[in-house]
């Protein structure tokens, strides 16, 4: 499933990853993100930028079964999230939310992510 496909079908269940994310009753505003530095690359798949001073960057990730987190992914979780800051000097906390369809993997790289959403969570209601 590429990209554009895999953005529609979250946007189209905001609803319940917001439920899934314990967010349901806080405003939010909802965007993708790429940025404007040639030097320093990183596009976000899906941003919900809480009204209570929390971004959830949100990277989303098909895959046959359960998503695993290595190291070179870490980084480049790492790095997103540091672009993300730096280029838009947000002082907000930045969650990474990670959109997967069977979930993650806790192994040693899971510890950078603050939350998950599943297949099974977009279609709960």
């Amino acid at each position: 499933m590429d990209v554009k496909k895999n953005r529609q079908v979250c946007l189209a269940h905001l609803p319940q990853i917001k439920h899934k994310l314990s967010i349901a009753g806080v405003l939010t505003k909802t965007a993708s993100w790429r940025s404007n530095d040639k030097e320093s690359t990183a596009q976000i798949d899906l941003l919900i930028e809480r009204n209570d001073k929390v971004i959830n960057l949100c990277e989303m990730k098909y895959a046959s079964e359960e998503f695993i987190i290595d190291k070179s992914y870490d980084e480049i979780l790492r790095n997103k999230r540091g672009v993300f800051r730096a280029q838009t000097k947000t002082k907000k906390a930045i969650h990474i939310t990670l959109i997967t369809t069977y979930g993650v993997r806790h192994n040693e790289y899971w510890g950078n992510i603050q939350s998950e959403v599943t297949m099974i969570d977009l279609f709960a209601f």
